[in-house]
């Protein structure tokens, strides 16, 4: 499945959205994600300088999806790291959910993937806080990945 496709899966589909009541007349409106961080359509993390209070097309929210993508693939670079497209795309939705930061914290796990220790990579990723949150989504990405 294509990367913006299980974002969407993984943040909340239009259907799945509209079931709960954040896609309503036709736009994504504002919520909490479970952290309590104000959040838009497919998991864009509201700053303090955006607006989102008139909601927005599926078409903004797809563009602003597709930009955050953009933005966790350069961050990914910074990390140094060369690997396979399933590892590489595995460490993007990682760098999209906890942020550039969030990801450097993992610092045992970004050690076992500088020397492709995938069984090692995977273990700590599961030791983790970001696993005891979202272990369905965290298990949903490690089954796209054929080096494990």
């Amino acid at each position: 499945m294509e990367l913006i496709n299980r974002l969407k899966q993984y943040e909340g589909t239009q259907t799945y959205q509209k079931s709960i009541g954040y896609f309503r007349n036709d736009k994504f409106y504002p919520y909490k994600d479970s952290l309590g961080y104000k959040t838009v359509g497919y998991g864009h993390l509201i700053t303090p300088y955006e607006n989102f209070d008139d909601g927005m097309t599926p078409v903004e929210a797809e563009a602003l999806l597709r930009e955050d993508i953009r933005i966790a693939r350069n961050q990914y670079r910074t990390l140094g790291l060369n690997l396979p497209k399933d590892w590489e795309e595995f460490m993007i939705i990682m760098i999209f959910q906890l942020g550039l930061m969030g990801v450097k914290r993992f610092r045992k796990m970004l050690a076992a993937l500088a020397v492709q220790d995938w069984k090692e990579a995977i273990r700590q990723a599961k030791d983790s806080l970001w696993y005891e949150q979202t272990p369905n989504r965290l298990n949903d990405m490690i089954s796209y990945i054929s080096n494990k």
